[in-house]
């Protein structure tokens, strides 16, 4: 259980990465994204991932592809609905939505709030500062953002959830 609650953990500092649909900036990409995660509306919160950070959630579905009854039990335990029977046929954009509409998500980051900084952009490139603070802590993270198909999309979140 604890190696699970590790890659889950691992999945999320990963993939709060996200940006999307209709932002006028990579600041706007960063909180429309955290709102999405607030409300556990995973079909926004992936709208808002660059290609690379969906990508980037290959490995952690092939790790539960491995043993999809033990993977959907133990993502069960955490509040993340998975049927087995879907999990070997499940694409990246699919497994991501079900981890960002989950229950446990929504409740994670229900008591966060999230400041944007200083936006430095380049191009299609951009560096967003985010401040992030909860009942128990408060961080300042640099998060990158790329523009793609014209919207600003999160690459990389970095949260220590």
């Amino acid at each position: 259980m604890k190696t699970t609650a590790v890659f889950f953990i691992s999945l999320f500092a990963l993939t709060m990465a996200c940006g999307g649909s209709s932002t006028s900036s990579p600041g706007d990409a960063v909180t429309e994204m955290f709102a999405a995660l607030k409300a556990g509306n995973g079909e926004r919160v992936v709208s808002y991932m660059s290609e690379s950070a969906i990508a980037g959630m290959e490995g952690q579905l092939e790790m539960v592809k491995l043993d999809p009854e033990a993977s959907s039990a133990q993502m069960a335990a955490l509040g993340i609905d998975i049927d087995s029977a879907d999990i070997p046929d499940m694409t990246v954009k699919d497994f991501a939505i079900a981890v960002f509409s989950s229950q446990m998500m929504a409740s994670v980051m229900a008591s966060g709030e999230v400041t944007i900084g200083e936006v430095t952009i380049e191009g299609d490139i951009a560096k967003v500062e985010v401040t992030t603070t909860f009942p128990d802590r408060t961080e300042t993270h640099i998060i990158d953002v790329v523009k793609e198909d014209g919207q600003w999309k999160v690459v990389e979140f970095g949260l220590n959830m």
